[in-house]
């Protein structure tokens, strides 16, 4: 009965949250356009923190309800401000508020993300916010497959870059592990290819033009020393300066962040299960591994066969994890060309939380108190005098 008790108080949270934080964004986000007209950078910028204190609520409703994230691998908090490509494995709709959580901390990387999302996630109550900071909605199907990458390339150019924005989150699997996994390993076994067990073979498509059109060169040069062995990066040299002209020549984006999510015992949580409560609170493990974009071919067979390669590195990292309960030494001890990260938990500021929720109420009573009761009152007013 208690368990039932705190189900119902903490789904009421989650829509009280829900119906005072994403309305005063969308207010905010609305007063300032005249600012997007006049100083659209400055106005990008405050959207970045906005959309980031946005995602607190997220954090909130997952922290709170005592689902924690360890981190390892590679440590891509020295990336938080330059352009990448951010793979990811997909298991289940738990797997969006868990890269909240990786990017939360991260600067300013989760506000100034793009994430391409199937188009359903259009009409969420992340919808209208997506809609409106441009993330990208792809519909899946064959026959839409190449006009999707086609709008992928426009919108890459007339949005991604304009508005400044920095990691762009792929889920290359194209959709969740329990619906693709059959059907996957069929075409595995027909076409000779590794059967996997814990991931699907990733599409290349979204990943090769975001490589072509906006991707640092290939440079096999440096692909060739990368694969023999060279020096981990320092801070230093892997904070490459992210300050670049908007010209039809220069391609930003020089890095490729792997991150593959492992629930316990390969049980995935939900979105909604986490944030009212009734998934099991247990520990999520994110792994990271970071690859310099002019090190990955851009041919599409020789891209696909790296593609696959990482995403058979990640079948054997995840069945290695769900059989002992860790991370292999051979995956810990791997050569990177980043600093390593200590494997630790990711710790969140509970009274930074009460704060911005505290700004989101009180965002919320001025734009009642100064925007719509006024409104409602001229609106009774006109209807008074018309009839």
């Amino acid at each position: 009965m208690n368990d039932y008790l705190r189900y119902g108080f903490r789904l009421l949270i989650f829509i009280i949250t829900n119906l005072y934080a994403f309305p005063t964004y969308m207010v905010w986000m609305t007063l300032l356009t005249p600012l997007r007209l006049l100083a659209p950078k400055t106005y990008w910028w405050m959207e970045a923190h906005m959309f980031k204190m946005l995602e607190c609520m997220v954090i909130t409703w997952c922290d709170s309800g005592g689902y924690k994230v360890i981190e390892c691998g590679d440590d891509i908090g020295l990336l938080h401000d330059k352009e990448a490509i951010v793979l990811s494995n997909h298991q289940s709709t738990g797997d969006t508020p868990i890269l909240f959580l990786a990017s939360y901390l991260k600067g300013l990387a989760c506000g100034t993300t793009m994430w391409i999302m199937w188009i359903l996630f259009k009409f969420t109550n992340f919808g209208l916010v997506s809609v409106h900071r441009e993330d990208f909605f792809i519909d899946q199907g064959k026959e839409t497959r190449q006009l999707q990458l086609e709008n992928l390339k426009k919108h890459l150019k007339e949005s991604y870059l304009p508005h400044d924005r920095k990691w762009i989150i792929v889920f290359p699997e194209g959709g969740f592990l329990y619906k693709r996994l059959e059907s996957s390993q069929r075409y595995a076994r027909a076409n000779g290819y590794p059967v996997l067990q814990h991931v699907t073979l990733p599409r290349v498509g979204a990943v090769k033009v975001i490589l072509d059109t906006i991707g640092e060169p290939y440079d096999p040069v440096s692909s060739s020393t990368t694969e023999e062995g060279g020096p981990v990066l320092s801070p230093e040299a892997a904070n490459v300066t992210s300050d670049h002209q908007l010209a039809d020549d220069q391609l930003p984006l020089k890095w490729i962040i792997d991150i593959t999510i492992a629930y316990k015992n390969g049980k995935p949580l939900d979105f909604l299960g986490m944030c009212i409560g009734y998934n099991p609170q247990e520990d999520v493990l994110l792994h990271y591994k970071a690859y310099r974009a002019k090190d990955i071919p851009r041919d599409e067979e020789a891209l696909t066969s790296w593609l696959y390669d990482r995403y058979c590195e990640k079948d054997a990292l995840l069945d290695y994890y769900y059989k002992h309960g860790e991370l292999s030494e051979e995956v810990l001890s791997s050569r990177r060309i980043l600093p390593h990260l200590r494997t630790s938990y990711i710790r969140f500021d509970v009274l930074q939380q009460i704060l911005i929720h505290l700004f989101f109420i009180m965002s919320c009573y001025v734009h009642y108190s100064f925007l719509l009761k006024p409104f409602l009152g001229l609106c009774s007013s006109v209807l008074s005098f018309v009839f």
